[in-house]
């Protein structure tokens, strides 16, 4: 009887935490669980014009930049690096996904080709250099799709 009475009384204490936490949680602004996110959709080639096509979230009040680095993997044709930047304060922070396409300039020398496999790091920075950690990936480059 007394192992009922126990069972039934945490079960009741049970239900009343996942009401309270579940109501904590609806109550909670939308915005809080976002953090500042970078993720890489695909790279392409055009010509040799290296474009990262990303997408990036960042919390209201911040004035991040992006910096972006690609990197030849095979080295079979010798080293080529590509660059480029996101002046700091130009990305827009609202907590909002938001899609970006950012256009390296290859190093001297640096030749690319579709079919180059690469690694593509890109970072937010802040005014006084880097900033956070953002994603880097090996990818094989793409030439753009043809438009009609």
């Amino acid at each position: 009887m007394k192992s009922t009475r126990l069972k039934a009384r945490l079960a009741g204490t049970a239900a009343t935490v996942a009401v309270l936490g579940g109501a904590a949680l609806a109550t909670a602004p939308a915005a809080a669980a976002k953090a500042n996110v970078i993720s890489i959709d695909k790279v392409t080639l055009d010509g040799q014009q290296l474009s990262v096509h990303l997408g990036y979230s960042c919390d209201t009040g911040y004035t991040w930049g992006l910096s972006g680095k690609a990197v030849k993997t095979d080295g079979q044709a010798g080293p080529a690096s590509a660059t480029g930047i996101v002046a700091t304060g130009t990305l827009t922070c609202d907590y909002r996904s938001r899609a970006l396409k950012l256009s390296l300039t290859q190093a001297a020398g640096a030749h690319f080709a579709a079919g180059d496999e690469v690694k593509v790091t890109v970072d937010f920075t802040e005014e006084n250099g880097p900033g956070l950690e953002g994603e880097e990936i090996i990818t094989t480059l793409q030439a753009p799709a043809p438009t009609r």
